[in-house]
């Protein structure tokens, strides 16, 4: 298991300062960055980029990235992908977060981001770059057409067997899917990165831990019953009253490596 914290859900000031508040104060394995072709903050900037992989000194680091797949023809998706994973390696970072993003027409937006993928993947293999396929809102929700809310769509890009694709659980989303157990159940296969978020069943609240109503006692237990021990990424805010985040941290441990028992 690792315990790592989102980035944009903590306040830093610079690349070093982001490291040493993750280690030091938070007492975790590692931290998601942000990375955007912008290159401004919220995001990681160009000068924080070439300081990653000589402050990360041994943490683990991920990367969550931006781009709608969907709506990009293959060879610019593609591009974009290979852009990316270049990154990680120049980094040292071994899990990205992807979206698949969105399309007018459920079926072909898919298809799209399955060709995008089929192409990229052999880098990720050769580099030794895990892309994180996010699952996210319904595709229904407020007509925003996002694809990957449902085991069904998850399994057209499974299908390619890939070692380097897997699945990234947001309970945040899959509460406002009503489909988190299955999702965990259903994809446990391919399950890697989990996104712990809170929200009140209807909109991406992003509430801290246990402020909303995500199933989190149903949810671990499925986690627990598949042998689930990857990365967990705490995306709730962490600011002045750290708390929740305290709490969030003790349940993990105990429920995914409790302490045996005094002999």
């Amino acid at each position: 298991m690792k315990l790592v914290v989102s980035a944009l859900h903590f306040p830093w000031d610079t690349l070093p300062d982001c490291m040493r508040i993750a280690r030091d104060e938070l007492g975790l394995d590692g931290v998601e960055l942000s990375w955007h072709t912008g290159a401004q903050r919220p995001h990681c900037t160009d000068e924080d980029m070439k300081q990653i992989r000589a402050e990360s000194d041994g943490m683990h680091i991920s990367a969550h990235i931006w781009e709608n797949l969907a709506k990009l023809e293959t060879h610019a998706a593609v591009a974009a992908l290979t852009h990316w994973i270049a990154k990680c390696v120049d980094t040292g970072a071994t899990d990205l977060v992807i979206h698949g993003g969105s399309f007018p027409n459920q079926h072909e937006g898919i298809l799209r981001v399955r060709r995008a993928l089929e192409q990229a993947l052999p880098v990720c293999e050769r580099e030794g770059v895990t892309l994180n396929l996010e699952n996210h809102y319904a595709y229904d929700y407020r007509d925003c057409c996002e694809l990957f809310s449902t085991p069904e769509e998850f399994m057209e890009v499974f299908s390619l067997d890939s070692a380097s694709l897997r699945f990234c659980f947001d309970t945040g989303h899959g509460h406002m899917t009503r489909n988190g157990e299955q999702l965990v159940r259903d994809l446990a296969p391919w399950l890697n990165y989990v996104h712990l978020a809170d929200c009140h069943g209807v909109h991406d609240d992003h509430c801290m831990y246990r402020e909303g109503t995500v199933p989190w006692d149903a949810l671990f237990a499925a986690m627990v019953e598949i042998g689930y021990d990857g990365v967990f990424c705490v995306e709730f805010p962490v600011r002045e009253d750290r708390q929740p985040f305290h709490d969030c941290i003790r349940d993990l441990r105990n429920r995914f490596h409790p302490k045996p028992p005094p002999q």
